[in-house]
């Protein structure tokens, strides 16, 4: 099961289609598909108020970010401001700012109650599923396509096209839903002009990379195109940012990424520094690439830049989950550059955060129950020096924490299953391999119980979250299974190295611009494999795949150094060491 977290048009659009494939529905459906009127449940008359959450109402209006319009766009309104609006929540979209895109179409309705485009807009920016606005995107959806209805032959045709190939990623028939990308593919043929159409057509042809990470044909298809765009607009913030997200999911920092698409991003923060979602896109290909510092410097001026923004809007982490996004990802970070403590820092101030019970379907709110919550454990694990499962279990929430929401969240089985880890982990280094077999027992229950509940998951507005929890305490179980066979009788230690080659391939392509839950890449348990076996040629070959998928990664360099020093390769070691002293 994959779930990817990828910018909207991005980042909405990739959702729907990751729920459909899922299995989740959503309740509106094309317009083909509707009840015919007699057929309908009588309905309250509409009021603007209906798309407008209670807790967006009273924020002060929104910022115009006038960089980011870098397409005008024909938007029917009575009202110069309603167009205005909509044009900047669209271009906030194709930024990935979902929350302050919502706010831009909410001001639009105010201003034109009829304007359709707004309400395709509010659909648009809150179609993540399940989310805590869900009311609310129903209602523009509904109220979309009733004007769609009561305006036939006035509504200018392009404008219908939208409504219908948003309606279509809606429906709850599968073979319509299926039928969206087809939709968005003819409106583009049919307004070449259009740029957002053309760049929304592109994306929806992407469809990922073989497990060996080769891309597929409609993936290689969709970079093709989207080149041609880069070629043709070479300066447009949106062609940038949809050629750096269709690049998100590639599962190595090979060459490509660090010439064709690396410099891309950069060129977008250069146009737009003091945009905070610009920011931490850097950062999280800087990182990729393995240039920690100035992933660093880009994940600290993203997170400053949604300070001021937070502060100025009256808003706190719950509205504004890009500032908690920038915080993990800058713990990590500081992780990858041997900077300890300054990493355990920034976790501590994310994990005592408190989460308000009636904003539990918020993205924030999500993001500190499911990683927060668990970052300073994972940063422990990660380090592994003697007494750090120890001093990780101690970070963790207790099992009667009212904060775990335990009757209305699924992110107590992440907890349970990283305690179930570390304490075999410690089971392990006290020599107490029967208690061990106590601890993996645990953890494979706990495996396949969080698992038992993709139907649940499918439901709430944590489902990425969870799928990258469940992804994680799988890939845990594998090592760990392998981590006890080292530990015992020397005839069953063949079995490691199988159950670390499990590990291995079970990790997943990045998502969500997010760092990855397991700080580590898994190469380095084979690596530890062979170095213990004597295999030092292997156990090098080992620490380089590593490297290839976590440039620069401290733990990888050194065990790639130790390697060498075992064949008595001293130069390469000491170039190695260069390269240790470039990353910290």
């Amino acid at each position: 099961m994959r779930w990817c977290w990828v910018s909207p048009l991005l980042v909405m659009v990739m959702m729907l289609v990751g729920m459909r494939s899922m299995g989740a529905q959503e309740p509106e459906a094309a317009p083909e598909a509707r009840k015919s009127p007699e057929a309908q449940e009588p309905r309250e008359p509409f009021k603007v108020e209906d798309v407008i959450h209670p807790r967006v109402a009273v924020l002060p209006s929104p910022d115009f970010y006038g960089k980011l319009v870098s397409q005008q766009m024909a938007i029917s309104s009575t009202s110069e401001l309603a167009q205005k609006h909509v044009l900047q929540g669209m271009a906030l979209i194709h930024a990935a700012w979902d929350f302050e895109a919502y706010r831009h179409f909410c001001e639009a309705v105010k201003e034109d109650p009829d304007c359709v485009m707004a309400y395709w807009g509010i659909g648009l920016a809150l179609a993540a599923p399940n989310n805590e606005f869900a009311r609310q995107r129903m209602a523009a959806v509904s109220r979309m396509l009733d004007l769609m209805d009561a305006l036939g032959d006035r509504m200018p045709k392009m404008e219908q096209e939208y409504v219908i190939s948003l309606a279509l990623l809606f429906s709850s028939d599968a073979a319509k839903a299926s039928e969206a990308s087809e939709a968005f593919l003819q409106l583009a043929k049919n307004y070449p002009k259009n740029l957002q159409a053309g760049l929304l057509a592109t994306f929806l042809q992407r469809d990922g990379y073989t497990e060996f990470g080769d891309a597929l044909y409609g993936q290689e298809e969709a970079i093709a195109k989207m080149r041609q765009y880069l070629v043709a607009y070479p300066d447009n913030l949106s062609v940038l940012a949809f050629w750096a997200m269709l690049h998100a999911e590639a599962p190595d920092a090979n060459d490509d990424l660090r010439k064709n698409v690396l410099p891309q991003v950069r060129k977008i923060v250069r146009l737009y520094p003091e945009f905070p979602p610009y920011q931490h896109l850097l950062g999280h290909f800087e990182w990729r690439c393995g240039n920690h510092r100035l992933a660093q410097e880009a994940f600290e001026r993203a997170a400053a830049l949604y300070s001021t923004y937070m502060k100025k809007h009256g808003l706190d982490y719950h509205s504004c989950d890009g500032w908690l996004r920038s915080r993990l990802y800058l713990a990590t970070t500081l992780y990858s550059r041997g900077k300890f403590a300054e990493a355990l820092e920034v976790a501590d101030t994310l994990r005592i955060l408190s989460v308000k019970e009636n904003r539990l379907g918020s993205a924030g709110a999500n993001l500190v129950l499911w990683e927060a919550n668990t970052l300073a454990a994972r940063l422990y694990l990660a380090r592994g020096q003697p007494g750090d499962m120890e001093k990780a279990i101690a970070t963790l929430p207790g099992v009667d924490d009212k904060q775990l929401f335990k009757e209305r969240s699924l992110s107590i089985f992440i907890l349970e299953g990283l305690r179930q880890y570390l304490g075999g982990r410690l089971a392990i280094e006290e020599g107490d391999l029967e208690k061990g077999g106590y601890f993996r027992d645990a953890l494979e229950l706990t495996n396949t119980r969080i698992l038992s509940l993709q139907s649940t998951a499918r439901q709430r507005s944590s489902i990425s979250e969870y799928v990258r929890a469940a992804a994680t305490l799988k890939i845990h179980l594998a090592e760990y299974r392998g981590m006890l066979a080292m530990a015992g009788e020397a005839g069953g230690r063949r079995s490691a190295f199988n159950w670390y080659k499990s590990a291995v391939d079970l990790q997943v392509r990045p998502s969500m611009t997010m760092p990855p839950m397991i700080l580590y890449p898994l190469e380095t348990r084979l690596g530890d494999y062979h170095m213990a076996s004597g295999e030092f040629l292997k156990a090098a070959e080992s620490f380089r795949a590593a490297l290839v998928r976590h440039p620069n990664d401290l733990m990888s360099l050194r065990g790639y150094q130790g390697a060498l020093l075992k064949m008595e390769r001293r130069l390469d070691a000491a170039t190695i060491q260069k390269q240790i002293d470039a990353v910290t």
